[in-house]
C-alpha cells in the first residue's frame, strides 16, 4: 500500500514551457467562449454567465501563465490554477445537469471539461504540496 501511495503521490517533472502552452491553451479556451458561446452554461446558467465565466477563465488561465514563467511566482500560479481547476469543474457540472435530465448529448462535453480539469487541479495540487512542505 505505502508503494501505491507513494507512487500516486510522486512528482513528475515538466519543463516549464509545457505549461505556458498548457495556460495559453486555457486562455484561448476562454476567449471562444467569450466570442462563440457555450449552449451548456446557457442553457443551465442565468442569462449573462457564460460571458463572465469566460472572463473569468481567461484572466486566471493568464494570471496562471505569468506565474509560471518564474519558479518564484509559483504561489501567484498556484492561486489563479486553484481559481481555473474550480472554474473548469464547474462547467463540467452544466453538462452533466443536463444529461442527468434526459439530454444524453450533452455527456461527452462534461466527460471533456472533467479531462481538462484534471491539468490544471494536478498543477495546484502539487503546488499547494510544495508550499506545504516548505513552510512546516
Amino acid at each position: 500500500m505505502r508503494t501505491l501511495v507513494k507512487w500516486g503521490l510522486g512528482a513528475i517533472v515538466i519543463p516549464r514551457w509545457v505549461l505556458v502552452v498548457k495556460y495559453a491553451t486555457f486562455i484561448l479556451i476562454g476567449i471562444t467562449v467569450y466570442l462563440a458561446s457555450s449552449p451548456s452554461l446557457d442553457i443551465t446558467t442565468s442569462n449573462g454567465y457564460t460571458p463572465l465565466w469566460s472572463i473569468a477563465v481567461t484572466i486566471t488561465a493568464s494570471v496562471s501563465l505569468i506565474g509560471s514563467l518564474r519558479q518564484r511566482w509559483e504561489r501567484m500560479e498556484g492561486w489563479a490554477v486553484l481559481c481555473l481547476a474550480a472554474l473548469l469543474i464547474g462547467y463540467a457540472a452544466a453538462p452533466l445537469q443536463l444529461v442527468v435530465s434526459g439530454d444524453h448529448d450533452r455527456a461527452a462535453y462534461s466527460a471533456l471539461a472533467l479531462a481538462l480539469s484534471v491539468l490544471p487541479s494536478a498543477r495546484a495540487w502539487m503546488l499547494i504540496r510544495r508550499a506545504g512542505s516548505t513552510r512546516g
